[in-house]
């Protein structure tokens, strides 16, 4: 080989980008679970046990609602500060009837909550990744009235009865992935329509004018905003 293609090669390799390491922080790779705690209501059973998981071990919440209602609670103390954007993510699958799946953190004193509810959940047989982001995860209730998350003393993994029912669920490799800040949106959308009035283009829809407006004489015409961006990490 001679210098001259050495020194080819030598010049590719250096314009490729190192790739950073995953910046991801597991939480809990589920191979200890007592730190883990039930926490059903009155007349639900949840047991908690390990299962095979996605990798090594797994937490398994069995539960049975007994042909009632009622919530069954996995509950288990991790203190932490979360980042200003985030995204947290696990590992999952199931047997049993489609129930709520809920994903709660819950602030150090124990009173004020943020939650991701996912109604009617389907649990799915086969292990299938959650990913959750910031702005899925919601104030819930508790004296603090609203606002984001920002210190975290408690995380709760919790069913509640959708068709009640009764049935397992696996959880692994539960992490929390910083991601960087979200840039504020600064464009201005450009609107369209099917058809209009002359007098009432589609801009006059976001003039915030009182007395303008879109109009078409169209019984099933439509109109469109363009946001021109793809999205950003909260899309």
């Amino acid at each position: 080989m001679t210098h001259r293609y050495l020194r080819m090669i030598w010049a590719l390799c250096l314009s490729v980008p190192l790739l950073a390491s995953d910046p991801a922080r597991v939480l809990d790779r589920f191979e200890d679970i007592r730190g883990w705690k039930a926490a059903p209501s009155d007349g639900v059973e949840l047991s908690l046990t390990q299962a095979p998981g996605h990798e090594g071990k797994a937490l398994r919440m069995g539960f049975d609602f007994h042909g009632g209602a009622g919530y069954a609670v996995a509950r288990r103390s991790l203190p932490m500060d979360l980042p200003a954007n985030y995204e947290i993510s696990f590992w999952l699958r199931g047997e049993g009837p489609s129930n709520h799946l809920e994903f709660k953190l819950v602030d150090p004193s124990g009173d004020n909550v943020w939650w991701v509810n996912k109604r009617n959940f389907q649990f799915p047989a086969q292990w299938t990744k959650v990913v959750l982001k910031k702005r899925q995860v919601s104030f819930a209730w508790g004296p603090a009235g609203g606002g984001d998350a920002k210190t975290i003393g408690w995380l709760e993994l919790a069913i509640t009865a959708g068709k009640g029912g009764k049935g397992h669920v696996d959880i692994d490799e539960l992490a929390i992935h910083e991601l960087p800040p979200q840039a504020p949106y600064d464009k201005t959308p450009v609107p369209s329509a099917s058809a209009s009035e002359a007098a009432h283009p589609p801009a006059l829809a976001l003039d915030r004018e009182g007395d303008t407006a879109w109009r078409t004489s169209e019984e099933l015409g439509w109109y469109q905003l363009d946001f021109r961006s793809s999205g950003n990490s909260e899309a």
